[in-house]
């Protein structure tokens, strides 16, 4: 876990800023508990009282507040702090299947193995924007891994982006131990009240778990659309959904580019498209 880069004020305010399913209702929990009722927060989509913009309007009043950047739009301001948190790709979109089978989506691998393409897209521009840029080194940034592997450690971090003191060993322990939990999967949300910070799912206990596709998770390079534009220019058509993933993993457009060159249906629709 990197060091945050020193600041002479601590901020009265601290945009939390996250990929789905990454923590940040178990950070916040763990904050709240760590410093107590004056610790206020918003959780922006839905809270009563919410003034709807990010960052906070109410900045100073509200001391964290949360946000999915969903459409990319969130600034990225050097007077503002923000804690960003990630997670790696495969264990994140499996919870956010169960919450997107809460909203009407078909629980079968297919639907799963689309899902997880789609949401490729996202991920990927959240990691460009939120966790690879020069402004992300400027920030304190969290993996998920590292909040459930060592919470001391991580929890110690994030407490230095709201506090110069440092934390204290007991209560960390404390709220370590005690703070409430929640558990993810067949549509439901299942509190764990009191049940500390625990070991994450295991992916390959995933009712659609299969190792080749999962293979192909860890390894994403494109987005559909990337693919989906190659397909179209120099064949007329999508990508075979069957065959999606795996050429998402394909290092770059140009390599997609070579392999249709060098099909044989290029060919054939060359020699369709001379005829006519």
């Amino acid at each position: 876990m990197k060091h945050i880069l020193p600041f002479r004020k601590r901020p009265s305010y601290v945009i939390g800023v996250s990929w789905p399913r990454s923590g940040h209702h178990l950070l916040a929990r763990l904050l709240r508990l760590y410093f107590g009722a004056e610790f206020t927060y918003c959780s922006f989509y839905g809270q009563a009282e919410c003034c709807g913009r990010a960052p906070c309007k109410r900045a100073g009043d509200i001391r964290y507040s949360k946000n999915h950047d969903f459409d990319g739009t969130l600034p990225q301001t050097p007077q503002h702090r923000y804690l960003i948190q990630t997670r790696a790709f495969a264990p994140s979109v499996v919870s956010n299947f169960e919450l997107y089978l809460r909203e009407g989506g078909i629980d079968d691998p297919d639907s799963f193995a689309g899902f997880a393409s789609a949401q490729f897209t996202a991920y990927r521009a959240f990691q460009d924007k939120w966790v690879a840029s020069g402004f992300a080194r400027t920030q304190t940034v969290i993996p998920y891994e590292d909040l459930i592997r060592d919470p001391v450690t991580a929890l110690s971090y994030a407490l230095t982006t709201f506090t110069p003191t440092q934390p204290d060993p007991e209560r960390l322990r404390a709220t370590i131990a005690q703070v409430d939990g929640e558990e993810v999967a067949h549509r439901r949300v299942q509190p764990r009240p009191g049940a500390g910070v625990h070991a994450p799912r295991d992916v390959t206990q995933f009712r659609h778990y299969d190792a080749r596709l999962f293979d192909y998770l860890d390894k994403l390079r494109l987005t559909r659309q990337e693919v989906n534009e190659v397909f179209r220019r120099l064949l007329g058509r999508d990508a075979s959904e069957a065959n999606m993933l795996a050429l998402q993993t394909t290092p770059s457009v140009a390599a997609v580019e070579r392999m249709i060159l060098g099909s044989s249906e290029y060919a054939a629709r060359g020699r369709k498209l001379r005829a006519v």
